[in-house]
């Protein structure tokens, strides 16, 4: 199997982690939802239903693979918050097109 992340080509234990994220579903529920506009992780987890501790956990497993932007900000009585994007538009699975799978990530 060989996986092309935004025009790179993962290989080994990356690409074995990207496989494992983007076959998750909560992984990709947080994808999804940030799609559009970055969000935070307690607006992440109140329009999807999971619990925080584990948007937490799964924006730092997308942002470690590089398939969510983390930006950060300080609101006006100076406490630091964070938002999260999707770096993904798109997900190619190709079965017949090569000698192995190739997943194509956009």
């Amino acid at each position: 199997m060989q996986i092309l992340q935004q025009g790179r080509i993962l290989e080994g234990e990356t690409a074995d982690d990207v496989l494992k994220i983007i076959s998750n579903d909560q992984a990709m529920q947080i994808l999804r939802a940030t799609i559009d506009a970055p969000k935070s992780a307690w607006e992440i987890s109140t329009k999807s239903g999971i619990p925080l501790t584990q948007v937490y956990r799964w924006v730092r497993k997308l942002h470690n693979s590089g398939l969510v932007r983390v930006s950060g900000d300080t609101n006006s009585s100076g406490k630091k918050f964070f938002m999260y994007q999707s770096k993904v538009n798109s997900i190619k699975v190709s079965l017949n097109s090569a000698p192995e799978t190739l997943i194509e990530i956009s």
